[in-house]
């Protein structure tokens, strides 16, 4: 039995957990009786409390020892469902919702998370169902009707989503974020009229931030860099606007002011946060010196940090300093144990040093501490061919794991070439910068503007859905095999998780690159110059050659020949680039990450 002193103890520990203090709440929670500290309620407060401490095992455990003793609890399963989710395990949040709902079909939280996880899955149908016993739950609910006007949004219904999201607003009319979903749906229907009325005066740094996002979607982009301009004088600690300043100004042919608002703002008393952006900008810009500069003030500010360490390797690697790099990142390896990203410092710089067997060691410890992350994979996929291991083409199986096939014919079009042809059309009038976006991997060509697949114009949704039926079908030829970085999250379905379209000019191309967070990739072709698959390997897809900054001299593994309707489809490891092509006319392409679901 628990007693009322046990009860007073529960009670004071859910306050502290509603006030951020976990800690505070966990202290408490000690203090209960042995049998109090048994109680359902005590072990799921006591996992909330871990949880907010950053120990996910521990919350995990005490969440699921909770369950066992009140398996009918539809709140804890939604709170396990959540906590599975922030850790990947989409499906086994999946199943935990699932089990909220039949325990209490009244918990409007739990259809509502998983409405948005059906959503999150590309499950559009049954995140409908789901979204409908939520919204018969709370018809008023801020929260709900925002999730009704994302699932409008990405089921093409511009007018239902409109209405969803204006009514949010209405609900809560000083929900800045309300605001910003309203105006970022508009202007992803293309009514940036609409979009910029609703964000008003924009008398916040988040919706003055929106509202030069919009400008440059609507291709203002004189207005849109004053706009920034405004906001990061106004709020100096506004790193989105900061970030997208220095995304924008390099496309529009000024790379050499990129990084002066980041400048202005270290002027200043700057938090830690505004530090981060700033080398992360510098990063991408590919400037080592001001980059190794920025990370040694920030620790002489801020304290040493793995934050400031890893920019002072990436800066000692852009400027060739390689020997150093490897030192430094063997050194801090040692220091930061518990983080991956020294370690796949440490097998870069030893790659590049010819140090195979260290490479090797430091990428097998990466892999291991963030199996999900692809860097540590891509470069063993190298280092097991330099050393002629078996283990490369268990790794990547060229002639199996990269894959190719023609898109299947988009629904409401009777052919792909005519379907192509207003692809091409669309894709065309998304590209109006003039250069392309700075730590992105295309030369000589430009690249769109946020998720192509964020809207709701009818021929990319009907592109969305050809891609995903495409490339479920290529997956089918392939079985799942545990252990393995690719076949191992095998599920034969995929939700997107990034897209964008490219266009290449003449001698355009591609360097050789990874994406690093992702788990499979691809290019699609959806027009060609007439050079491209006739004169030599010029514009072809190559596999196999790393990253020039690793100065090895190594042949493609496999090339394939881009064909106007095909898609080619590769896990996220496999390093993969282009070789350039002269034509008067551009090669003109879209890709994705997708995740398995």
């Amino acid at each position: 039995m628990i007693t009322a002193a046990d009860m007073g103890l529960l009670q004071q520990a859910l306050q502290f957990l509603r006030a951020g203090q976990p800690r505070e709440a966990g202290g408490t929670l000690a203090r209960l009786s042995a049998a109090g500290q048994q109680h359902p309620d005590a072990l799921y407060l006591a996992a909330l409390a871990s949880d907010g401490l950053g120990r996910s095992g521990d919350a995990e455990q005490l969440l699921a020892a909770a369950i066992a003793k009140a398996p009918g609890n539809a709140g804890y399963w939604n709170s396990f469902a959540l906590m599975l989710q922030r850790l990947g395990r989409a499906g086994e949040a999946l199943a935990a919702l699932e089990r909220a709902v039949a325990a209490d079909p009244r918990h409007g939280e739990a259809w509502l998370n998983l409405a948005l996880l059906r959503q999150a899955r590309g499950e559009l149908d049954a995140a409908a169902v789901a979204l409908g016993k939520a919204q018969a739950l709370s018809p008023d609910s801020p929260r709900v009707l925002a999730a009704a006007g994302a699932l409008a949004q990405a089921q093409g219904d511009a007018p239902r989503a409109r209405a969803a999201l204006a009514r949010a607003v209405q609900q809560a009319p000083g929900d800045v974020q309300a605001l910003v979903r309203l105006a970022k749906a508009l202007g992803q229907q293309g009514d940036f009229t609409a979009a910029l009325a609703a964000l008003g005066a924009a008398d916040d740094p988040a919706l003055a931030t929106t509202r030069a996002d919009l400008l440059a979607d609507a291709g203002r982009m004189e207005e849109a860099v004053a706009a920034y301009g405004a906001v990061a004088e106004r709020w100096p600690g506004q790193v989105e606007a900061l970030t997208s300043l220095a995304f924008l100004l390099p496309q529009l042919g000024q790379a050499t002011s990129a990084l002066d608002g980041y400048r202005a703002a270290l002027a200043g008393d700057a938090p830690a946060e505004v530090w981060r952006a700033a080398l992360a900008a510098a990063r991408g810009a590919g400037d080592g010196a001001t980059l190794l500069d920025w990370a040694t003030q920030a620790e002489g500010r801020f304290g040493l940090a793995p934050d400031w360490r890893l920019a002072r390797l990436t800066a000692l690697r852009l400027l060739g300093r390689f020997d150093e790099t490897l030192a430094e990142a063997r050194a801090e390896q040692a220091r930061f144990a518990g983080e991956a990203a020294f370690a796949n410092h440490r097998a870069w710089a030893a790659l590049r040093l010819g140090e195979l067997a260290e490479a090797e060691t430091a990428a097998l410890t990466a892999s291991r501490m963030i199996p999900l992350e692809q860097t540590a994979w891509g470069l063993l996929t190298i280092i097991w061919r330099l050393k002629n291991d078996a283990r490369e083409d268990w790794l990547i199986d060229y002639s199996r794991l990269v894959m190719t096939g023609d898109l299947v014919v988009a629904k409401g079009w009777a052919s792909r070439e005519g379907f192509l042809a207003d692809l091409k059309a669309v894709l065309e009038a998304r590209h109006v910068m003039l250069n392309a976006p700075p730590e992105q991997t295309l030369r000589g060509g430009t690249q769109t503007r946020g998720e192509l697949f964020a809207t709701t114009d009818p021929v990319l949704i009907a592109f969305r859905d050809a891609l995903k039926a495409t490339v479920e079908g290529c997956l089918a030829g392939l079985s799942h095999q545990p252990g393995h970085p690719f076949l191992g999250r095998l599920t034969g379905k995929v939700v997107m998780a990034g897209s964008w379209s490219v266009r290449l000019r003449g001698q355009g191309f591609h360097v050789n690159h990874i994406h690093p967070q992702g788990w499979l990739s691809s290019a699609f072709y959806v027009a060609l110059p007439p050079e491209v698959g006739v004169d030599g390997d010029a514009g072809t897809l190559t596999f196999g050659v790393p990253d020039a900054g690793l100065g090895l001299t190594l042949e493609p593994r496999r090339v394939v020949t881009p064909v106007a309707g095909r898609l080619a489809i590769f896990p996220s490891y496999a390093w993969h680039g282009t070789v350039p092509f002269q034509s008067d006319e551009a090669r003109l392409t879209a890709a994705f990450d997708a995740l398995p679901v």
